[in-house]
């Protein structure tokens, strides 16, 4: 796996945790779109927990790793992005927003493929991408949980993130063009 990555910190409790989280997201998303909703709150729950839970295991047991710092979001912005698929098919968010967030996270996934060897670290999130990112978590969870007269408020809050996404994906390419720069 590199430098960077040690193959045994797959084995890292945190980090099979958030295996786990990925593994769990077929279901996941498979129980939301055939309206098994007890299937799909008690996996909702579980991945909630799982995503607190593998943040707070890997600072206790000392067991932060490179790996864990890429897997984590990774799974998150993952899980975001097929269930915005999942929820556009519902006719819940906007295709346009699906094509940007995928653009998005692809362009960055690269981006930092390329330029990890000259960091040596997993980049981290950037402010502005972490409110982007609550943001639009809690809209999606409006449309998932079915809260229907707040809708228009999901709606708003998808916006919302858009914005803040978008600037935050303007701050990681300066970053990297500062990186080209200094070459």
């Amino acid at each position: 796996m590199g430098k960077i990555f040690r193959t045994s910190d797959i084995f890292l409790v945190p980090n099979l945790i958030t295996i786990t989280r990925l593994v769990l997201m077929i279901p996941l998303l498979i129980s939301y779109y055939f309206d098994y909703m007890i299937y799909f709150y008690v996996l909702l729950v579980i991945t909630i927990i799982s995503d607190f839970l593998d943040g707070i295991l890997a600072r206790r047991l000392n067991q932060i790793s490179e790996l864990g710092k890429a897997l984590d979001p990774l799974a998150d912005n993952l899980t975001l992005f097929l269930f915005s698929i999942v929820l556009s098919i519902k006719g819940l968010v906007p295709v346009w927003f699906c094509v940007f967030y995928f653009i998005r996270q692809l362009l960055l996934l690269t981006l930092s493929l390329i330029y990890l060897p000259k960091i040596n670290s997993v980049l981290g999130s950037s402010f502005i991408g972490k409110w982007g990112i609550g943001i639009l978590t809690l809209g999606l969870a409006i449309y998932a949980i079915k809260i229907e007269s707040l809708f228009n408020v999901a709606e708003i809050l998808v916006y919302i993130s858009t914005a803040l996404l978008a600037i935050s994906l303007l701050d990681y390419l300066r970053f990297f063009y500062t990186i080209t720069v200094k070459k």
